[in-house]
């Protein structure tokens, strides 16, 4: 599947580097992380972590070697980066600090003490203000020196 997904890639990047003038302020913003536990999303994987992981927790959660359920986003964005090497396209990586915010999905946030049961497991979604506001701010600081710079 990797290897297809490559193909694609390399693809839609030679595309936009084709179509896209160079001076074009062009960013790919990497996988954003899911953060189920015990199973993915249809197979009744949860997400009721109430605060944010910790630093040593993020491994066993994304990192391929220890095949957490989480492990694609990481190994989907090394795959990016890789294909993005030597092109104008900056990569835009949100996915670790995002890592952290297991707490962040509107799973166990719905208002009710049942909302679960109610309306499932949401862990790939992001509570609004929360980590979305974030990547804006992000995206802002990275946009405005090139507004400023071509006017």
């Amino acid at each position: 599947m990797f290897d297809g997904l490559q193909v694609v890639l390399e693809n839609m990047i030679a595309f936009i580097e084709k179509e896209l003038p160079e001076e074009t302020l062009k960013f790919w913003r990497l996988q954003s992380p899911r953060h189920f536990q015990g199973g993915d999303w249809n197979q009744n994987g949860s997400c009721t972590v109430d605060g944010p992981l910790g630093e040593l927790q993020l491994d066993l959660w994304f990192d391929p070697r220890y095949n957490g359920v989480n492990k694609e986003a990481r190994r989907l964005n090394h795959l990016i980066e890789e294909v993005l090497k030597g092109t104008t396209i900056r990569s835009l990586d949100l996915t670790h600090l995002s890592e952290f915010r297991a707490d962040a999905h509107p799973a166990i946030w719905l208002g009710k003490k049942d909302a679960v049961s109610v309306w499932g497991q949401d862990c790939m979604h992001w509570c609004l203000p929360g980590v979305p506001d974030t990547w804006v701010d992000i995206l802002a600081q990275l946009i405005t020196p090139h507004i400023l710079e071509t006017g």
